[in-house]
């Protein structure tokens, strides 16, 4: 708020220029154009998610845990790994994927390795290899871990009954699957050793691929059941065909702490070196997280942090990502069972500060909504609003009943927003969506508008929700006033008459990536509001055709970076005051109006300053705009009479 000051006949007349815009609730993902894929009934598709590209086809690639599937009829709901055509697809079809596994229930995997197919839980997990063209990892948690190549799904369920009733060992698989999602898949089972009988004093139940994530190079595999369920995680270098996981005497995790019930990869000691994160969210009833350095063949543990609530499940999701832009991945640990009601959830944010040292930065909750399970899935999300910081998504699948809804937040200098900027709602997408938020997938650009996309898995509704991004459109807005005004001398003459005015000069122009060449912006400029909305009369007016108006609406074409300005005068009715005068003029842009088109409308964000006398105010924060949802915002800068001056 900036009051224009003159003093006449020892009363101070006060007048005030307020600055607003419009606010978009939803931001920049459209909610307007969902792509809703579907899979088998009761399937869980949608259990876990990964978007993917080669050769230019994008493609969703989503688990089904429980499926039957077509290439293995004779095995009992095995569970499938679905792709998803992203264009040219009109039918929103998926289709299961070969993964050359024949028809038997039982396979050959090792001198005394005899695999049981039945309920393997085939997709339980998917990870993608972080490059261009990158292999898939594929796990399956109750036989053992099935890989992608460059992709990965696994298995965790997947047993090895080599030695029939006397042992059943619940090793779990995985796969790693060709870029191309065609040919033979690679097998690993991390757990299995030819000869070895043990079973829980080892990793007879570990079943690994319950949690994986893909490095350029790395295999990072989770196997929670190892040492009699105290856990543990296994790497496998691809480039070198060696395994590393971590010395258990030197943690001190116990048993049924979980370690690897979830993993993460990332720049945590160094932007040169790769270090692996894994969780224990049963350790000691509390959870725990630890931060292991790839040294010597072996995984050296170098930062570790504890879950502050029994039975908040502090560990059993993870997420590396570069927060603030500093070459160093941070850490976001979910404790999607942390209850001040019952299982609300939250997220601790960690950030790097080099050389294994990780600083809390923040307690993220999403709204607090009870049973929401906020924190159970975290995906780093790519830079969705072209701020030059990562984003992330954090799912809180039963919220709303089960419905789930899914969390924007953005990364920034200081680390990440304390406050969501969007919150996806899975009813408010499709009425049918159960426990939307499960899981998540970002970073790929699948509409090839040049900006990321989100995926979203709700598999109790047998349904994956790709969302996409909107192009940002940055409205740099500039207003010029007078620094005062002298009510008691008039500036301006019509006809015979002497009046009071100013004059409000409003420049615009606009820049974005991916964006239009020139946009028609609606904007208008409202005097006196305060008095409007009380139904009183306007003491500031504008003249159009002769007449008196307390609104001006215009439309104004831009071109790219090319600055255009527009020039008003604001006429001030000289009686009738009882008290001092607050006229207020107001300037609202809204977004212009897009056709339907192949992409997403871009979307609009405002930069205002407002500029006395030569001399520019504090630059107000970077607001979003939109045509359809308006709220106000308000400058607050007081200047004195004299323009060499000013008080914040």
């Amino acid at each position: 708020m900036a009051p224009l000051l003159k003093h006449r006949s020892g009363v101070q007349q006060t007048f005030y220029v307020f600055l607003s815009i419009s606010l978009a609730c939803s931001y920049n993902i459209d909610l307007d154009h969902p792509l809703v894929f579907h899979g088998p009934s009761s399937s869980f598709f949608g259990y876990s998610v990964l978007e993917h590209f080669h050769d230019n086809t994008r493609w969703l690639i989503v688990g089904a845990p429980k499926a039957n599937s077509t290439y293995s009829s004779s095995v009992r709901s095995p569970g499938a790994v679905f792709k998803c055509r992203v264009h040219s697809n009109p039918e929103r079809r998926c289709t299961e994927m070969d993964l050359g596994r024949g028809n038997k229930p039982r396979e050959s995997c090792g001198k005394t390795c005899q695999g049981d197919r039945d309920d393997e839980w085939m997709g339980v997990s998917l990870a993608r290899q972080d490059r261009a063209s990158g292999k898939i990892l594929v796990g399956r948690s109750f036989f053992f871990c099935s890989l992608l190549n460059r992709n990965h799904a696994c298995a965790h369920r997947w047993k090895n009954v080599y030695y029939d009733s006397e042992h059943i060992l619940p090793h779990g698989y995985c796969s790693v699957i060709p870029p191309t999602l065609q040919g033979r898949a690679m097998p690993l089972i991390p757990c299995y050793e030819d000869y070895k009988q043990k079973y829980g004093e080892e990793h007879g139940s570990c079943q690994a691929g319950i949690a994986g994530v893909f490095t350029e190079e790395l295999v990072v595999m989770g196997a929670p059941g190892s040492y009699y369920w105290t856990g543990t995680v296994k790497v496998y270098n691809m480039t070198s065909d060696t395994f590393y996981s971590p010395n258990k005497d030197s943690i001190d995790s116990h048993r049924y702490s979980y370690l690897g019930y979830a993993v993460t990869a990332g720049h945590f000691s160094s932007p040169n070196a790769i270090d692996v994160a894994a969780g224990a969210p049963q350790h000691n009833g509390v959870g725990k997280v630890y931060i292991f350095k790839l040294e010597a063949g072996s995984l050296v543990k170098s930062f570790q942090a504890s879950g502050k609530m029994m039975g908040s499940y502090f560990g059993s999701s993870l997420c590396a990502v570069d927060l603030n832009q500093d070459g160093l991945s941070d850490l976001l640990v979910g404790a999607p069972m942390h209850s001040q009601l019952r299982d609300e959830g939250q997220v601790s944010v960690y950030l790097s500060r080099g050389n294994g040292v990780m600083e809390e930065n923040a307690v993220l909750t999403g709204d607090s909504a009870f049973n929401a399970h906020f924190g159970e899935a975290i995906a780093a999300i790519g830079d969705i609003d072209d701020d030059g910081y990562q984003d992330v998504a954090i799912g809180a699948p039963k919220e709303d009943d089960y419905g789930g809804a899914v969390y924007i937040y953005h990364g920034d200098a200081a680390g990440i927003t304390r406050k969501y900027s969007m919150k996806l709602s899975g009813r408010s997408i499709s009425p049918g969506l159960q426990m939307f938020g499960q899981s998540i997938s970002g970073k790929v650009d699948m509409d090839g508008n040049g900006y990321a996309d989100v995926t979203i898995g709700a598999f109790m509704g047998d349904s994956v929700v790709l969302l996409r991004s909107r192009p940002v459109i940055t409205v740099d807005v500039s207003i010029f006033l007078p620094v005062s005004i002298n009510i008691s001398v008039p500036q301006c003459h019509e006809g015979h008459q002497n009046l009071n005015c100013f004059n409000i000069t409003v420049c615009m122009h606009f820049r974005g990536r991916e964006v239009p060449g020139e946009i028609e912006l609606l904007y208008n400029l409202t005097a006196d509001v305060d008095k409007r909305q009380k139904s009183q009369p306007s003491r500031i007016y504008f003249t159009q055709a002769g007449s008196q108006i307390s609104q001006m609406n215009q439309q104004l074409s831009l071109e790219i970076n090319r600055e255009k300005c527009q020039r008003y005068t604001a006429y001030v009715k000289s009686s009738g005051y009882r008290e001092s005068p607050h006229p207020k003029g107001i300037i609202h842009v809204s977004a212009p109006r897009y056709e339907a088109c192949k992409f997403p409308p871009p979307f609009l964000m405002g930069v205002f300053r407002l500029v006395h006398c030569g001399r520019q105010s504090p630059q107000l924060s970077r607001l979003p705009t939109d045509s359809t949802k308006a709220a106000e915002h308000r400058h607050n800068n007081r200047h004195n009479k004299n323009c060499e001056t000013t008080e914040s």
